[in-house]
């Protein structure tokens, strides 16, 4: 049986995790809360360095993205709807469409379309 992807369990945990694969975002992220963080706002707070991350991150790092994201989405829930609500809904206008489409799953895909 293959292995379930742990995925973060709070919005700290997601960012973590976003920083760990792309660690130079951490020095730009801005919080845009002033209350608890949510996952919608660590992802609206992410979304602005999308672009430049994945235009200038490897190869195994876009894929680590990808399969963050297709997990998320699968996994349904909050952090499902963080991620199509705050991310794929909007790859297009942060020009971060076709660099990560390919790479995302059909489900993934059709939240970008959303």
């Amino acid at each position: 049986m293959p292995s379930v992807r742990q995925l973060p369990e709070t919005p700290e945990q997601l960012m973590e995790e976003l920083f760990g694969i792309f660690p130079q975002c951490r020095d730009s992220y801005q919080p845009i809360h002033d209350e608890p963080a949510s996952f919608h706002s660590a992802l609206i707070a992410f979304s602005p360095l999308v672009t430049a991350a994945l235009n200038n991150c490897s190869k195994a790092d876009l894929l680590r993205f990808a399969e963050l994201v297709n997990s998320a989405v699968e996994s349904g829930g909050v952090l499902e709807n963080a991620f199509a609500t705050c991310l794929l809904e909007h790859l297009g206008q942060l020009g971060a469409s076709n660099t990560l489409r390919p790479y995302l799953s059909r489900l993934a895909r059709e939240k970008a379309n959303a």
